[in-house]
């Protein structure tokens, strides 16, 4: 019994170790700061990180001298068309995810499975706001126009609109009314996920980040 028992607790570490693995890398890539001493002269365009369960978006103002996203992602492509939004949100995952898990209760094991180990499609999720509302769930960030044109770049990147008169967004899906969804260049995996993107997106901006994470408590330690 007592070697039944031994081998199953050897088996069970086994099954575990990868896991263990992934947590104890995510928490050192998350203590570990970049840009920690980031630019903040002409700090002058307010922009914010928006935390929603386990996924992060970043909002930027649709209007400043450097981009009008409104001309590249349009309202109309929305359902109902929003006209005079201050902000527009961005978030990246894997299409069928999103697709098939609206809220995260809808999770099934089969779609993660599929997203974390996989290749697949992803998508740049964008969504509209008139205002955007004082929430804990949300951190404020002031940047330059240098680090702002570094993080549209980007952006433009995950959807190749750079070279693209006009992208067209995923017909049939959409999570809200102010909402739509785009077709995004590279896979969703288990070492680059929703929050992932967000952290690259800060890093490639010069702002403050973490060298690594795949869960929103790595990006927003760096702004307690």
């Amino acid at each position: 019994m007592k070697q039944a028992l031994r081998y199953f607790f050897k088996f069970l570490l086994i099954l575990l170790s990868p896991a263990i693995v992934y947590l104890v890398m995510a928490l050192i890539g998350s203590l570990i700061p970049v840009n920690s001493n980031f630019e903040t002269k002409n700090a002058n365009i307010e922009i914010y990180l928006y935390k929603q369960d386990m996924h992060t978006d970043i909002l930027l103002p649709v209007h400043s001298k450097i981009i009008n996203w409104d001309s590249i992602f349009k309202p109309k492509h929305t359902l109902s068309n929003p006209q005079n939004s201050e902000f527009i949100g961005f978030g990246w995952g894997d299409l069928n995810f999103y697709r098939n898990t609206p809220q995260w209760e809808d999770l099934k094991l089969n779609v993660a499975f599929k997203a974390l180990f996989l290749k697949s499609q992803s998508a740049l999720h964008t969504r509209f706001y008139q205002k955007v509302a004082v929430s804990e769930n949300l951190v404020k960030i002031s940047v330059s126009e240098d680090q702002y044109k570094k993080l549209t770049e980007y952006i433009l990147e995950t959807v190749n609109a750079e070279n693209n008169s006009e992208i067209q967004p995923v017909s049939d899906l959409n999570y809200y009314q102010n909402d739509a969804f785009y077709l995004a260049e590279t896979s969703f995996h288990l070492f680059k996920t929703c929050n992932t993107w967000t952290n690259s997106a800060l890093k490639a901006s010069g702002l403050k980040a973490c060298l690594w994470t795949p869960f929103p408590q790595g990006i927003f330690y760096q702004y307690n």
